[in-house]
């Protein structure tokens, strides 16, 4: 009942952790397009709504309880595509970029915290080996950041340059 619980617990807040950080994101890209040429029009955003409504019904209602972990592991081919190709174009550039330092720090550091509290509470082997998965990723999205700082530095410096040039 304890490890139950605490699933419960987990699982829980981060629904709740991810609900209201994508709720901000969403709100933020529709304000934003509204100062773009393709605005979201209130049809679309009522839309969205009550897709989402439907479909979190649907999956509560349809998905046994039995199965619902698949929902979690459903997300990493989207997280492998995402951070890898990111990984492997710096790779191929030899540089980050704007890639953020703090950003990267915070999902590592997220991910350590979110293995080592699910094994110790729950021990459930899907839910961290997506927090493996994620954490390896932004390991070596770490690890690019400070092989390639040099190159990075000089790409930006060279692109300031470029910048003021254009402005005289």
């Amino acid at each position: 009942m304890k490890s139950q619980l605490m699933t419960f617990t987990n699982f829980l807040l981060s629904l709740v952790s991810l609900f209201v950080q994508n709720v901000i994101l969403i709100n933020m890209a529709w304000n934003y397009s509204t100062k773009t040429s393709s605005p979201v029009g209130s049809r679309e955003k009522t839309l969205v709504v009550l897709l989402f409504v439907l479909y979190l019904g649907g999956i509560m209602q349809a998905l046994p309880e039995d199965y619902r972990y698949l929902l979690m592991s459903s997300t990493w081919p989207v997280m492998l595509y995402a951070r890898g190709s990111q990984v492997l174009e710096t790779f191929s550039v030899r540089h980050t970029g704007n890639l953020s330092i703090v950003t990267t720090s915070m999902n590592l550091i997220g991910a350590v915290i979110r293995i080592m509290t699910t094994l110790k509470e729950t021990g459930d082997m899907v839910v961290i080996s997506g927090y493996i998965l994620s954490g390896s990723l932004s390991a070596m999205m770490f690890i690019q950041y400070w092989i390639y700082l040099p190159r990075t530095t000089e790409m930006l410096k060279k692109s300031s340059e470029s910048k003021k040039a254009k402005k005289e």
